[in-house]
């Protein structure tokens, strides 16, 4: 869940009619507002992560809420049993992958995630470099796509590669987006098919799996399959 709070914060409060048109008057919530509405939300509907749930320099609320610690259970169909999570608090405006901020919000437990946009940052060496930040705090990763993509598939094979096992694409409707999600599948596909000795189209050494060989002999130990353990 993508709040995108930045949008509709006015001063120090949320403005939750802010797109409504001809509205009367505005539905103002402070920080303390919006915690109780997510924290509701969170025992309403199975929700895994929030992302930029307050203003991107709204650190004190980002901060109470992600202190919560809310846990969510789910049934998990492959194993048979449920399943308990923290919820993911997703710093995405609020850290804007700058070390300083991701330093900063790992020494004060302000989120317990990284959105990853490579062109944010600008190399991805220093992507990398934000990645073992995050790694070393035990955060989430979610490697994520920028407006006005290409059907280029580079940021599935940076997540495969990183092993952040979480991508975002936007919703699978257009070519830019599919071709992204269909790279991870092919991956996943791959690296069971690796693991388990069983070569994919007749051949070792087909382009793809060529791919996946050189991830996995670069990676070593490090390459994990998510399945269900996502984070």
């Amino acid at each position: 869940m993508d709040a995108a709070a930045t949008n509709f914060c006015i001063g120090t409060k949320y403005d939750l009619d802010f797109n409504v048109p001809n509205k009367f008057g505005q539905n103002f919530k402070t920080g303390e507002d919006m915690i109780e509405m997510y924290t509701q939300l969170g025992k309403d509907y199975p929700i895994a992560s929030i992302e930029k749930p307050f203003d991107k320099d709204d650190w004190e609320h980002t901060k109470l809420f992600a202190s919560l610690g809310i846990c969510q259970v789910r049934y998990c169909m492959s194993e048979v049993h449920l399943k308990i999570s923290v919820l993911q608090v997703v710093g995405d405006d609020l850290l804007i992958e700058n070390p300083k901020r991701i330093k900063k919000a790992i020494d004060e437990l302000t989120c317990n995630a990284l959105l990853l946009k490579v062109n944010q940052i600008g190399t991805i060496t220093e992507a990398i470099e934000d990645v073992k930040l995050a790694k070393y705090a035990n955060w989430g990763i979610v490697v994520s796509h920028r407006c006005g993509k290409t059907v280029n598939s580079f940021i599935a094979n940076l997540a495969v590669s990183l092993a952040t096992c979480q991508i975002k694409a936007g919703t699978p409707y257009r070519g830019e987006r599919l071709a992204k999600y269909n790279e991870v599948h092919i991956l996943t596909y791959l690296y069971i098919s690796f693991v388990l000795g069983n070569y994919p189209f007749g051949s070792r050494f087909s382009p793809s799996t060529n791919k996946l060989v050189q991830i996995e002999e670069e990676l070593g130990d490090e390459i994990v399959y998510a399945g269900e353990n996502w984070r």
